[in-house]
């Protein structure tokens, strides 16, 4: 029998890896989903906060669906099938569109993080709009690569650059503002400073996570076009923003716990409130 040809161990091979990497973080985003439902927290969140969960669930169980179909369809319909392997099936082109469904929600639920520190109508602004292009880019690949070869991925290099470019510029735009605005509410108490510096370890976790899965598919799509090594990271990269939204809003309770219930943090984690306290001279 003869050995499996190098280029399609190059295609296939980062898929089913990718495929992997999506389905298990899916399962961390359910555990997360399920621990968001069960708590009492979840009672006092608006209605935008809850549709929003509920939202980025949807999304996962969509995407961890497409990615085990999309294994399907190379590996068990078109197991004798050469030519599909120079396809671009929709489970593929129709990547970059549900990293944006999934990413983009979220970024604008940091934004709004940004307005309650910073109250800044203008930054806020700049974040949401950098969101919205950034939104829009991701659509315009997933619509540029409908009907292409798998060959023909180089032409699309400059949009999807643009796209993980910018995904990255508004993951990092997001953090730096996060991380700024909460050290100028350091009150010099040792609770709240406490409770700041795991916001501040929290908020470039999350962000070194999104951009390094960003920057990986765009090294890799620049650099390998016509492999699927991109696919390993681009699959599982709208999951990154589902579990980063999940794990903000059940860390709450754990930061509650941490003031002693001294002071409140309301669902958007702001901190406005405890600026007005200071230590004794």
């Amino acid at each position: 029998m003869p050995a499996t040809p190098e280029s399609v161990k190059l295609l296939l091979g980062p898929i089913y890896v990718g495929t992997i990497l999506s389905t298990c973080l899916f399962g961390a985003c359910a555990v997360q989903f399920m621990t968001y439902y069960l708590s009492k927290r979840r009672l006092q969140d608006s209605f935008t906060v809850c549709a929003l969960v509920l939202w980025e669930f949807v999304i996962s169980i969509f995407c961890a669906a497409t990615s085990v179909y999309f294994v399907w369809l190379y590996l068990v319909d078109n197991y004798f099938n050469p030519e599909f392997l120079a396809s671009a099936p929709w489970p593929l082109t129709a990547v970059p569109m549900l990293s944006g469904l999934s990413a983009c929600p979220v970024q604008i639920f940091m934004a709004f993080r940004v307005l309650q520190l910073s109250k800044s109508r203008f930054l806020f602004s700049l974040l949401v709009f950098l969101t919205i292009v950034h939104g829009g880019i991701s659509l315009v690949t997933s619509i540029f690569a409908f009907g292409l070869a798998f060959d023909d991925g180089s032409r699309l290099t400059p949009v999807a650059d643009s796209w993980l470019a910018l995904a990255t510029v508004n993951d990092v735009a997001l953090t730096v503002s996060i991380i700024y605005y909460l050290n100028r509410s350091r009150t010099g108490f040792s609770k709240t400073d406490g409770v700041i510096g795991r916001l501040t370890r929290s908020a470039l976790e999350s962000a070194a996570f999104a951009s390094f899965f960003s920057i990986m598919v765009l090294i890799m799509f620049t650099k390998l076009p016509t492999t699927g090594f991109h696919l390993m990271f681009s699959q599982p990269m709208g999951r990154i923003y589902t579990s980063t939204l999940l794990s903000t809003l059940n860390g709450r309770e754990a930061l509650r716990n941490d003031l002693q219930c001294t002071y409140g943090l309301d669902e958007t984690l702001n901190i406005d409130h405890i600026r007005r306290f200071r230590p004794p001279a």
